[in-house]
């Protein structure tokens, strides 16, 4: 996997682009943008300053795609389920209307 880009704004780092990993250094209340959706990332992610501050950038950018990859499987996780989960309601409702009350 290539770089991934990352922006700092403020206390948000921002990994990627879609999905988008915002990790807030502070509070830690982490999630997952992927289009319209925020999906919680309750997994903790830790950078120290050092880092952040560009010093041992290949250490940096390993955690990184690190961290954005098991964001991108958990967003394709949700996107695979949310599919099945329509797909399920539809084969429901198909049934009940074959089915008389």
């Amino acid at each position: 996997m290539k770089n991934v880009e990352v922006q700092l704004k403020g206390d948000l780092l921002i990994i990627g682009k879609d999905p988008r990993l915002v990790v807030n250094l502070k509070s830690q209340e982490n999630y997952i943008e992927t289009g319209s959706r925020k999906i919680p990332y309750r997994k903790k992610i830790q950078f120290s300053r050092d880092l952040l501050e560009g010093k041992r950038q290949n250490v940096f950018q390993t955690a990184v795609r690190y961290y954005y990859q098991q964001a991108c499987q958990v967003a394709e996780g949700m996107r695979i389920a949310q599919q099945y989960r329509l797909k399920a309601n539809r084969t429901v409702r198909e049934k009940g209307r074959e089915e008389p009350l």
